[in-house]
């Protein structure tokens, strides 16, 4: 009987094991929650060549966002979403800018970024720099990317990286990260209560 009751948790257990690695992730990665922070401030170049200081923007709220224009799914997907935000802030929309930082700079030129951002209506800014540059930005945010060689894109190569929007208020404070997840009229309503 006791060897019957081993033979069965062994079965659970070699049946359990190979799905642990099918889990999906944490929801907030180890160490993001440490991206709600005070003031910071970043430099970069914008779409335009200009230079972008995340401190020239108090005053406004900033949606920050960290993809690239070959991105076949993540970004496009995140991107429309906030034009939806846009719409339901209406008149508010104005005082709000979504900042698209580049993790594939070496693809993601400037004047590829402002065509891109030209897909989506919404108040947007593209911005590049090198890669040290924008590590720094990425680190700043606990964000993370990785570029992943793959033979099933013709671009040779992709990148997974953090896929959460950044909620930074006119003080220049992250105070919420929006989840791939979130609802539209949800985020909206979160931006109007600021």
């Amino acid at each position: 009987m006791k060897n019957a009751y081993l033979l069965i948790i062994c079965l659970l257990f070699g049946i359990c094991i190979p799905f642990v690695g099918c889990q999906k992730p944490e929801d907030k990665p180890a160490g993001l929650e440490d991206a709600l922070n005070p003031q910071r401030d970043f430099t970069l170049h914008d779409q335009d060549g200009h230079v972008f200081h995340l401190s020239n923007h108090r005053g406004q709220i900033v949606l920050l966002f960290f993809g690239y224009t070959s991105c076949p799914d993540v970004c496009p997907m995140t991107l429309s979403k906030l034009a939806r935000v846009y719409k339901l802030l209406g008149p508010i929309g104005q005082k709000v800018l979504t900042v698209f930082v580049t993790v594939d700079p070496a693809r993601d030129t400037p004047e590829k970024l402002r065509e891109y951002l030209r897909y989506f209506s919404l108040n947007a800014v593209g911005l590049t720099g090198t890669k040290d540059e924008i590590d720094a930005v990425v680190d700043a945010y606990k964000a993370t990317y990785e570029k992943v060689v793959t033979n099933s894109s013709a671009l040779g190569y992709m990148f997974d990286h953090t896929d959460y929007v950044y909620l930074i208020d006119t003080q220049g404070k992250t105070i919420h990260l929006f989840h791939p997840d979130d609802k539209s009229d949800d985020m909206a309503q979160i931006i109007k209560e600021l």
